[in-house]
């Protein structure tokens, strides 16, 4: 956007300067002759105000203002372009006759066809965006258009002072009409697939950005912005299909090397969200069973305190005890049938915990499946940050991504490790720590040399937890210095 701002200013500059070179008194006798003939044309449509000729002319008196390339002397009347239409349209009304037009008509008709009118507009909306003022601009841009609807300068000039004035919905418009009837203009192409993305119509803002590369295609920044479209769009398998053909191309791209890997650990990241999804599912219907079972062993409790207070009615001998054992038993079965009726709720909730889970079977079915695929991809991840360090061994993103890796193995052992009770940890305890030991091992070069590409914090206090861990005190030691 900044390159057709540009534009805009360098053709508001280019007018007023051809005039700066010229000779003041020839400048004043074309104003003097402008005024005069806008004077003149006023007096004699208010004398004759039938004649379609004088019309013309007035419209084209009017026309020379708001063309004129002084903006000083063109903003003395800011409403001339206008003006100027409506005067030749009375023209080509007055000269209309049963649907045919006169000659009069007709030359209005090719005053447009020349581009005059649109001109003008242009011209005024030139002038106001110089002066910042981009409402009224985006006025005349779009009026400009109207009057020559083929015409890309004006549509593209419209869409860009609409953007300008927050009226995306009006760019739009502009932005796809300039393309409509030929506009080729990268920036307009982007724009526009800016406008889509923040609307989220996905489909129109990546196709735009293809027909860009397609009329483009060494432009990087457009396949740049391509994979950023994809990935804000959770579009991963298509983003991850464009790297590789990328990759494919050029073996020697590490940066594609690296987002490859990054966006196969998304890809993980989504699956894994997948399967704990499912597994949540799944868990409530285990909460609900929980609930429901505590629940019945509740109510089986009191019925048997009801049996047991109604036996005391054989050992009460007088009315008041039996009264006594009755209120008893009556409190008793009071609490037992709202306990059912909570026992009911829970059966309710257990009842759409189920239907939301669905079938248990094929539930751990997708899980083994969606497990597997993770496997199969993190066994892969090292392969692309490896390429990615074959071309540039000093990228600390590259860097940082291996040792992560290892890093990761480690944390979830660990985790195994922490949960065991102390007969899990004695059989195979010692068995997980080595491994950890070496999972912190793999990792701790790769974080060892992205620290000394960049003194992260983040990543010194990695190192740190690694060395404790390691219980390697001197490389602490030196870290804390």
């Amino acid at each position: 956007m900044k390159k057709l701002l540009l534009s805009l200013f360098t053709v508001a500059l280019a007018m007023n300067a051809s005039f700066g070179q010229a000779e003041k008194a020839l400048v004043d006798a074309q104003k003097k002759n402008i005024s005069e003939a806008i004077k003149k044309s006023d007096e004699d449509v208010k004398k004759a105000p039938t004649k379609a000729r004088l019309w013309l002319t007035r419209s084209q008196a009017y026309l020379d203002l708001a063309s004129f390339p002084d903006s000083t002397f063109a903003l003395t009347n800011p409403e001339a372009a206008f003006q100027a239409l409506e005067y030749a349209n009375e023209a080509i009304k007055l000269d209309t006759k049963e649907g045919k037009k006169g000659s009069v008509a007709k030359e209005a008709d090719q005053m447009m066809v020349d581009k005059k009118f649109s001109n003008a507009f242009l011209n005024m909306g030139v002038v106001k965006y110089q002066g910042k003022d981009y409402k009224a601009s985006l006025r005349y841009m779009a009026k400009a258009s109207e009057v020559a609807p083929n015409d890309t300068i004006t549509a593209m000039y419209t869409g860009v002072t609409a953007q300008l004035c927050q009226e995306d919905k009006i760019a739009q418009a502009a932005y796809e009409k300039y393309l409509t009837i030929g506009g080729k203009d990268l920036a307009i192409l982007y724009g526009l697939s800016q406008i889509y993305k923040n609307n989220k119509e996905e489909d129109k803002a990546i196709g735009l950005i293809e027909k860009a590369i397609a009329i483009y295609p060494s432009n990087k920044d457009l396949k740049g912005e391509r994979f950023n479209m994809l990935i804000a769009f959770n579009r991963i398998d298509q983003a991850i299909v464009q790297l590789t053909q990328t990759t494919a191309n050029d073996p020697k791209d590490g940066i594609s090397w690296l987002n490859l890997g990054l966006l196969y650990e998304n890809k993980v990241s989504g699956l894994n969200e997948e399967i704990r999804k499912i597994q949540d599912k799944s868990y409530k219907v285990q909460e609900a069973d929980r609930r429901l079972a505590a629940q019945n062993d509740q109510i089986s409790a009191f019925q048997d305190e009801v049996k047991r207070t109604k036996a005391k009615l054989k050992s009460a001998t007088t009315p008041k005890a039996k009264a006594s054992v009755n209120s008893q038993v009556a409190s008793l079965e009071t609490k037992v049938k709202d306990l059912v009726e909570v026992q009911k709720g829970i059966q309710t909730e257990k009842s759409a915990a189920e239907a939301a889970a669905g079938d248990a079977a094929a539930n751990k079915a997708k899980i083994d499946e969606l497990t597997a695929k993770v496997k199969e991809i993190r066994a892969n991840l090292p392969n692309y940050y490896t390429k990615a360090l074959d071309v540039d061994p000093t990228n600390y993103d590259a860097l940082y991504q291996m040792g992560a890796y290892y890093y990761n193995d480690a944390v979830e052992i660990k985790r195994q490790v922490n949960s065991m009770d102390m007969n899990e940890y004695k059989k195979t305890g010692k068995d997980l720590e080595a491994k950890l030991a070496v999972k912190y091992n793999e990792a701790l070069p790769y974080f060892e040399r992205g620290f000394k590409v960049k003194k992260d914090e983040d990543l010194k206090e990695i190192l740190k937890q690694v060395y404790r861990e390691l219980k390697n005190e001197a490389k602490l030691a030196e870290l804390e210095k």
